[in-house]
């Protein structure tokens, strides 16, 4: 038998048993026909090279049931933006609603134990997926309204983490979240703070932005310490944007053994505007893969992308980026740039942008860049009196200084910034420039 086949029919295996243990918590009669899909879904697809890791990754260590993994609460709030804002803090698989503020002026918070609550015909679902609708413990709904009288909102900031297992011991995270946004300004900050324990984290979001709403929305994935870690994150989202929406979306993702990110963007209204922006960073032999789906529905919408990626050592990153768009989207302006930077010659990146355009009346590019550092730039600075560290230090920081002066809150510019200067080792000097 294929070896292949087994390793599937092993962690279903493990997915079953991890069910049968724990459904009398937390499971809905829907979870269990989630997880038949799931286990369809591993006897008809074919697995990629990034669930095949995943796999492997199940098949090696022992599923433990997530719940009964205390955290230090001290550790966690040192490791925080100091920022001023509403927290929700998504703990070791569950919204912990004690110190989250779920009851607040600013946002209505729902816990729902059920995964009814939206249906997308817009995603193909692959195994994170199916993982999330099978195994989250709860549903998250957050509806940000328009509220009359409440001037200066505070910005939602979402925070990830879970720690404490033993050794050869891996928890499975899984998470599902609507958000809701109508006729109103937010800022919505998801902190992914990744720690030096085995575990997955498995996200799934759907963001509905209604009509007339603007939403700013950071995503980060950093490190408490520079060690190498051994987990794996998964981020799914899918945006629904509707009529005269404003979305800047941000992204800083620094990796861990192995991020994956498959973003889905469907243009559901006319004069709505996307900008989007990502830095990402991998070392030691660690893996990114991100793919971006975007597709135009709607005339006279814009869409501009602009995304950068560092390697180091021997890791990988994958981007796979499609813009469509479709006969009825007239007017349409589609821009999508890729540059990134290879630090080492063993380290790889794999960038395969598309562009699928269905009518004329249309404007599109895309440009991708791939490079080294320009040693002659060194040289000339050096001719200048600089050392050849500072010298290095400062072509690597411009890269992507202009993708940083994209972060409005300048608390959390600072902090991402000495995060970045940490995770390269190179010196933080971005107030020279």
């Amino acid at each position: 038998m294929d070896m292949g086949i087994l390793m599937k029919d092993n962690i279903y295996k493990k997915l079953k048993n991890l069910y049968k243990l724990n459904k009398k918590y937390f499971y809905s009669n829907k979870s269990k026909m989630d997880l038949y899909k799931l286990k369809n879904f591993l006897k008809k697809e074919l697995l990629y090279d990034n669930q095949k890791l995943l796999f492997k990754y199940l098949n090696n260590n022992l599923l433990i049931n997530s719940k009964s993994l205390p955290i230090n609460n001290n550790k966690l709030f040192k490791l925080l933006f100091p920022i001023d804002a509403i927290i929700l803090f998504f703990i070791n698989g569950k919204i912990d609603k004690i110190i989250s503020n779920i009851d607040n002026k600013y946002y209505k918070i729902h816990i729902n134990s059920y995964n009814d609550i939206h249906n997308s015909n817009f995603l193909k679902k692959d195994i994170y997926h199916y993982l999330s609708e099978s195994f989250t413990k709860e549903n998250i709904i957050i509806n940000i309204n328009h509220i009359k009288n409440i001037k200066g909102k505070k910005p939602l900031y979402i925070v990830y983490f879970n720690d404490k297992n033993k050794k050869n011991e891996i928890a499975i995270f899984n998470y599902r979240n609507f958000i809701y946004i109508k006729n109103t300004f937010s800022t919505i900050i998801e902190h992914h703070i990744n720690t030096d324990k085995s575990y997955i984290n498995n996200i799934y979001n759907t963001f509905i932005i209604n009509d007339n709403s603007k939403l700013e929305h950071y995503t980060f994935i950093t490190n408490y310490n520079n060690k190498n870690n051994n987990n794996f994150c998964s981020i799914s989202n899918e945006f629904l944007l509707y009529n005269n929406v404003f979305y800047k979306k941000y992204d800083v993702l620094m990796s861990n053994q192995y991020i994956h990110q498959n973003n889905n963007f469907q243009f559901l209204g006319e004069k709505t505007k996307l900008i989007y922006n990502s830095l990402l960073f991998s070392k030691n032999s660690n893996i990114i893969n991100v793919n971006n789906h975007l597709e135009h529905n709607k005339k006279n919408s814009c869409s501009v992308q602009l995304h950068k990626a560092i390697a180091l050592d021997q890791s990988l990153i994958n981007l796979i980026g499609l813009l469509k768009i479709n006969k009825h989207a007239i007017k349409t302006n589609g821009q999508l740039n890729y540059s990134s930077l290879l630090l080492n010659k063993l380290s790889r990146i794999n960038i395969q942008p598309g562009l699928d355009i269905l009518n004329d009346n249309v404007k599109c590019t895309h440009s991708v860049f791939t490079g080294k550092i320009d040693y002659n730039q060194i040289f000339f600075l050096k001719t200048r009196g600089i050392s050849f560290k500072k010298a290095y230090n400062i072509l690597l920081i411009s890269f992507i200084l202009d993708s940083l002066n994209e972060i409005n809150n300048i608390i959390i510019k600072n902090e991402i910034l000495q995060k970045i200067s940490f995770y390269l080792s190179v010196e933080n000097f971005i107030n020279e420039f």
